[in-house]
């Protein structure tokens, strides 16, 4: 597989200064089994997962409707049947839903005819809530496989959210690909979970909550300085359960409020990524 940077110069629709989206992984307790390893654990943690469904997400689609802002939800399988009139919500408030596992599985080296089924079921209920076509794929965990690029090519999939290798989106070329996989990368610093996620379950689990102000402080200055560069992505990783309590929700409104007074293109992951793939096919055909 070769990885190209081929993002580089691109310019955003009606003049935007940069390219925002603000996904969230709507895995509620399953987040928490894949990080500690475990498919039991304890109230406490389970406790922290369902605070997504119960709270959070309510929060995070209310602050969403605020700003006029559709967004992409990457959901496991498990998750549409175990929360339907959540995942429903989602769906109907107009945001994208997205392939995240079945069981948010993060294990590396899953046969590829598991994930396959895997992809098959989740597909298939996440096309029952919304009647669209699932066109994206962030890994649990970022436990992206060996056959992932190759598997969602097969599978006609738009986009992955999931590396970590520049700040441009892209797309993975290879000889012969009858599907390209446009890459809307991602970044540890501008991911919710590394500065609140919480649990007494492991001690080589990240245990730190921040203070709102500092993180928006990162935020902030991650923003202003991919935009004044122009050809950037920003993708937002979020948890509902994580960054839908009160002051954090807080926090990312008037984050998003300051990006959009200063030329920011927030949108879906599929829209991004259709816009992407739009320009590189323009730029190969004036290559030929």
């Amino acid at each position: 597989m070769i990885f190209l940077k081929n993002g580089e110069g691109i310019r955003w629709p009606h003049g935007k200064r940069i390219a925002v989206m603000l996904t969230f992984d709507f895995d509620a307790e399953l987040l928490r089994q894949s990080v500690i390893g475990k498919k039991e654990i304890g109230f406490s943690d389970r406790s922290r997962g369902l605070y997504g469904p119960h709270e959070g997400l309510a929060r995070c689609l209310a602050m969403l409707k605020r700003q006029e802002i559709r967004s992409t939800f990457f959901v496991p399988g498990k998750i549409v049947e175990e929360y339907p009139e959540e995942v429903h919500a989602i769906a109907e408030a107009g945001h994208e839903l997205a392939y995240h596992g079945y069981d948010h599985d993060a294990r590396i080296g899953i046969p590829e005819a598991e994930e396959e089924a895997n992809m098959e079921k989740s597909e298939k209920l996440l096309q029952s809530v919304n009647g669209e076509t699932v066109a994206g794929y962030r890994a649990p965990l970022d436990g992206m496989q060996e056959y992932s690029l190759a598997l969602l090519q097969k599978r006609k999939y738009l986009y992955s959210s999931t590396l970590k290798d520049c700040d441009w989106a892209y797309v993975h070329e290879t000889d012969g690909m009858e599907q390209p996989i446009v890459e809307l990368p991602t970044e540890p610093g501008i991911d919710d979970f590394s500065y609140f996620y919480f649990s007494y379950a492991d001690e080589k689990t990240i245990t730190c909550t921040y203070p709102s102000d500092y993180v928006y402080d990162i935020w902030k200055d991650y923003f202003d300085e991919l935009a004044s560069e122009g050809d950037k992505v920003m993708v937002l990783k979020l948890h509902p359960q994580l960054i839908g309590r009160v002051s954090r929700i807080r926090m990312l409104e008037r984050l998003v409020l300051y990006m959009k007074q200063n030329g920011a293109w927030i949108t879906t992951c599929r829209e991004a990524a259709q816009y992407v793939l739009n320009d590189w096919k323009q730029r190969k055909g004036g290559e030929q």
